[in-house]
């Protein structure tokens, strides 16, 4: 059975992080010790569960707000965080490792449509799905089929409550 989870951009929105540490199932992206304004700031894999707060607020408000990523995997928590982790560096063509923030929707959805299926597959191994928002973009769908990438686009929505 295959859970949703939320990829979270703490730095999106200072107010999100009381809500994420609410979550029953969190976890920060990065490892170390962070003091609590950093650590608020921070990318987190959130366990979307229903009757919690942040599905909720996700599907009434994120759209255009650039919160993160949703994605649907089978993985629990803990190996998806560990899955996730091994992506947020890149190596540049001159051999530079940078940040890369591939839960930001603009991003990824860029990463996601010019990347090789050598480049993308990896990040689909116990991922099934993902979804994010691009406000006055729409909603985009990703999933993995047979040897490459497939994508869904859903119309942007007049009103952010409602769920595509």
């Amino acid at each position: 059975m295959s859970d949703w989870f939320a990829i979270v951009d703490g730095a999106a929105d200072a107010r999100l992080y009381p809500v994420i540490a609410a979550s029953r199932e969190h976890a920060c992206l990065y490892e170390a010790d962070h003091d609590q304004e950093t650590l608020a700031a921070l990318p987190h894999l959130v366990r979307m569960v229903p009757g919690e707060q942040l599905p909720e607020l996700w599907r009434r408000h994120e759209s255009g707000r650039f919160w993160g990523m949703a994605c649907q995997s089978s993985l629990s928590l803990r190996p998806l965080r560990r899955h996730l982790r091994k992506f947020t560096t890149a190596r540049l063509p001159l051999g530079d490792v940078v940040l890369f923030r591939f839960w930001d929707p603009r991003v990824f959805s860029t990463f996601a449509e010019s990347a090789s299926p050598d480049e993308i597959g990896p990040f689909f191994v116990g991922i099934d799905a993902v979804i994010i928002d691009l406000g006055s973009n729409g909603r985009r769908r990703y999933w993995w089929e047979g040897d490459g990438l497939k994508m869904s686009q859903a119309a942007p929505t007049a009103n952010p409550a409602v769920s595509a």
